[in-house]
């Protein structure tokens, strides 16, 4: 790494409800450094989020990405979406939070657009920072990187401690996108089989595909009692 420019480095930045973790790429995409940081930047005024982020980035980096937890989300058709609505659209489903900044991420492989609301003071925070830094929901994240269109029906299962994001695609096509709470394996799993009873869908012929339960294989071993699934 010595030999390598400081500026061919790619920072990507995971902000959490309970922390946040820094991850270093370089130009392939290989993972050089990653550290978890058990701070919640969410209540911290703007100069404490300025100070805890630039402390932990010194280098400077090709590019910046910001990945932002936030269970105030709705997915929109694109076809459908104008930004001058997304305010709107998301408040439909969601309350207005004190301070939020409200974002979009445009999904193409998708035709939606996920619209959602961060924190103002994390916003404000990534600007002063990193001017050319490309902010995302978790979701958009997941969706770009992990989620892949098959014609099989797949159930991807993203676990965030005590809630776990879920993406079903059936034929190539989504067939729902929602969060939720558990506390138990058996909270996981029965939320796992009431998704597939509602949307009817074949339990034989259907994955559940798993994200990031490395620290929770106990989630795992009771849900392939019931339905095939695939950890990554």
């Amino acid at each position: 790494m010595e030999n390598t420019p400081e500026n061919s480095y790619n920072l990507s930045i995971r902000i959490s409800s309970d922390g946040f973790s820094l991850s270093v790429f370089d130009k392939e995409k290989t993972l050089l450094s990653s550290k978890k940081i058990n701070t919640s930047l969410f209540t911290m005024s703007l100069d404490e989020v300025i100070q805890f982020i630039d402390n932990e980035t010194q280098l400077n980096y090709s590019s910046v990405r910001f990945i932002c937890e936030s269970e105030s989300y709705t997915f929109i058709p694109k076809a459908l979406f104008k930004p001058e609505y997304a305010a709107f659209l998301l408040h439909l489903e969601h309350k207005p939070e004190k301070n939020e900044i409200i974002l979009f991420n445009i999904l193409p492989a998708w035709e939606a657009v996920n619209t959602y609301s961060i924190p103002g003071t994390i916003h404000n925070a990534v600007s002063l920072l990193f001017h050319n830094a490309t902010i995302e929901h978790h979701l958009s994240w997941f969706m770009d990187e992990k989620v892949r269109l098959k014609s099989e029906t797949c159930i991807y299962c993203w676990n965030r401690n005590t809630v776990f994001d879920v993406i079903v695609l059936n034929d190539r096509k989504l067939q729902l996108i929602n969060s939720f709470k558990y506390r138990t394996p058996e909270d996981f799993t029965y939320f796992v089989l009431n998704i597939v009873d509602k949307l009817t869908l074949d339990l034989n012929k259907s994955t559940a595909h798993l994200f990031n339960f490395e620290n929770k294989p106990e989630l795992g071993i009771m849900l392939e009692k019931y339905i095939n699934i695939e950890s990554h």
